[in-house]
């Protein structure tokens, strides 16, 4: 028999390997045409002009405007992963950062009204509280703002650090060294020991903590990932309830219609977040917690839209982007989980349903940080 002389085997394995690289670009550009298509019909879906500034439209479908400092806090992260690929510029920013100035509680106090209403893009009510959750993100975006345009006129990390201030010292709760769910949540409230576990943001306290030189964000941390690890261990699920109580070294769920509604102690609307808020860092403690809720997604044949902390679902739909968006991120993070990347990319690939603000912007925001590097 004849053999094939070295060069044929080394041409074969170069159409190999071009191939390969042929086919590793094509998905590559589909990934990229996939995101830049779900960016631009995000921002033409939610994102509104008024007299000061952008905001992210939260009801498309009612007469009256509603921006929330969580959608907004979503909108300057979302505007800043477009910025990265070229998409937006810094004068698109600038549209949600003069937004947020304005809607500041006061000149005094930068934490963001937590909703206002417009009409005809005038602000026609303000909310005189904040919202932690929003200006963690805010904070978060002002930082990396710092970072993308170093040389901006805008003084992001001077409004950063602003910012991350009044969160200490308006939305911490120095009994149980934690964060409260927002200013309205004082010392004389009830609600002071009120915690939501979706604020708990490791990868957010490190970048925090390395901006401002301050500690205070490090034992942040560790006193967040406790409490979190705390409520993982109550259910063989691991899932963590949308609201809990944190007082005298005891941490337990809400109870129905205590804060906000019937899924207040369920994995419900706020907690689905929490797969994609731990699977950015790579903190053990956070780890630990992240794996065996996953651990309990991967042994479902479908997700719901909700579930008790036992893991029954509270729900009978099984298509829901705000629940599904959170997982496929934190599922891209390992490959024991496969299965669920498999499983929940129709949350991207479906693309927006332009009628649902939450779950639409979620799915924005993971899309491009999953893949972003």
């Amino acid at each position: 028999m004849r053999k094939r002389p070295a060069i044929m085997w080394s041409l074969l394995a170069l159409l190999f390997l071009g191939y390969v690289a042929t086919v590793m670009i094509t998905i590559k550009d589909n990934q990229t045409n996939l995101e830049k298509k779900t960016y631009q019909k995000w921002r033409s879906t939610y994102v509104k002009e008024s007299d000061d500034g952008d905001f992210v439209e939260t009801t498309p479908d009612e007469k009256t405007d509603v921006s929330l400092s969580e959608g907004h806090g979503y909108g300057m992260l979302i505007t800043l992963q477009a910025a990265k690929r070229g998409w937006a510029s810094e004068e698109t920013f600038d549209g949600f950062y003069r937004y947020y100035k304005k809607f500041q509680l006061s000149a005094e106090n930068p934490l963001m009204s937590w909703r206002q209403k417009l009409e005809d893009g005038k602000a026609v009510e303000m909310e005189t509280s904040n919202a932690t959750d929003g200006d963690l993100d805010i904070a978060y975006a002002l930082i990396e703002a710092s970072e993308q345009w170093p040389d901006s006129q805008n003084d992001y990390k001077k409004d950063a650090q602003k910012l991350l201030t009044a969160i200490k010292t308006r939305n911490y709760n120095s009994t149980n060294n934690l964060l409260t769910v927002g200013d309205w949540a004082t010392k004389d409230s009830k609600f002071y020991d009120l915690i939501r576990p979706s604020d708990i943001i490791p990868s957010y306290f490190d970048k925090f903590a390395a901006f401002s030189d301050d500690d205070f964000w490090h034992s942040l941390k560790a006193s967040s990932a406790a409490a979190l690890n705390t409520l993982s261990k109550q259910h063989k699920s691991g899932l963590i309830p949308d609201f809990a109580w944190v007082k005298n070294d005891t941490i337990e769920p809400a109870k129905k219609n205590q804060v906000a509604g019937a899924n207040d102690g369920n994995y419900g609307a706020n907690a689905c977040r929490i797969p994609w808020r731990l699977a950015a860092s790579n903190d053990a403690s956070s780890n630990q917690v992240l794996s065996k809720m996953m651990n309990f997604f991967l042994a479902e044949n479908t997700i719901a839209e909700g579930y008790t902390l036992a893991g029954r679902p509270i729900s009978s739909n099984t298509r829901s982007k705000s629940f599904s968006a959170p997982i496929l991120y934190a599922a891209n993070q390992k490959e024991a989980y496969g299965n669920l990347v498999n499983s929940q990319s129709w949350a991207i690939s479906d693309g927006l349903s332009a009628n649902d603000y939450y779950g639409d912007t979620l799915t924005t925001l993971i899309a491009m940080q999953m893949n972003y590097k």
